[in-house]
């Protein structure tokens, strides 16, 4: 017996889907030197991010943040290593790429909010060059440093990890017409381990399957946002 109408899950019709490919689970790369460091600073971030949560954030969190972020360098897969690879997809049907495109840009607090995520230091929308910790809760609590660099000619967002993030990787969202009038969004994601943090990791939690998660929230907020115009 239907007690009434069940409320329509987020991305409701947005076809979400995702493949996966190459390494799994992800194996950390690098030499010893490189993973201590690596490791070293991941801790750093989860201490920073427990206090961020105690202070909920604030000015003063922000301004660590910014300081920090500009010690921090770009940290994509090694070439040449094994790499984890996912592919993800989803549609939003009646809703140009180039809308699309902008929304993604100009939305991150409420397409990330939708995973659990808060951005810092905080900012009301995605800047080329921007450099940014996504902050989720957890334990330990993670501070996962990422640089943008958007391609508003090809409507893409290029997202790479930064030193200290839990995995090396690249995420690149692709904004698609669908030759009728709506949108298909693609995201191609490559991943490696940073430091043995990553395999500790593993054994305690599924990191990979909140990753799907992750994916599968931002995309079915965006979707949602936009069917609901």
């Amino acid at each position: 017996m239907n007690g009434g109408a069940a409320r329509p899950r987020s991305g409701e019709g947005n076809q979400f889907d995702f493949a996966i490919g190459g390494m799994f689970p992800p194996k950390p790369t690098g030499n010893l030197r490189e993973q201590a460091k690596q490791g070293a600073l991941t801790a750093m971030q989860s201490e920073a991010a427990a206090a961020s949560q105690l202070l909920r954030g604030g000015a003063a969190v922000d301004a660590y943040a910014r300081q920090h972020l500009k010690m921090l360098d770009a940290s994509p897969p090694i070439a040449g290593a094994p790499t984890s690879l996912t592919d993800y997809a989803s549609v939003i049907p009646g809703v140009s790429a180039e809308t699309a495109y902008r929304t993604f840009v100009r939305e991150p607090n409420a397409l990330f909010g939708a995973a659990g995520i808060v951005l810092r230091p905080a900012t009301s929308s995605l800047a080329d060059g921007a450099k940014l910790f996504l902050e989720e809760k957890g334990m330990p609590p993670v501070w996962a440093p990422i640089s943008v660099h958007l391609d508003a000619q090809n409507r893409t967002v290029h997202i790479t990890t930064l030193d200290g993030h839990p995995l090396r990787g690249t995420n690149r969202f692709v904004f698609e017409d669908d030759g009728r009038g709506g949108t298909r969004v693609r995201q191609y994601s490559a991943f490696q381990g940073s430091s043995p943090a990553t395999s500790v990791g593993l054994t305690l939690m599924d990191p990979i399957e909140r990753q799907h998660d992750i994916w599968r929230s931002v995309h079915g907020k965006l979707h949602d946002m936009l069917r609901a115009r």
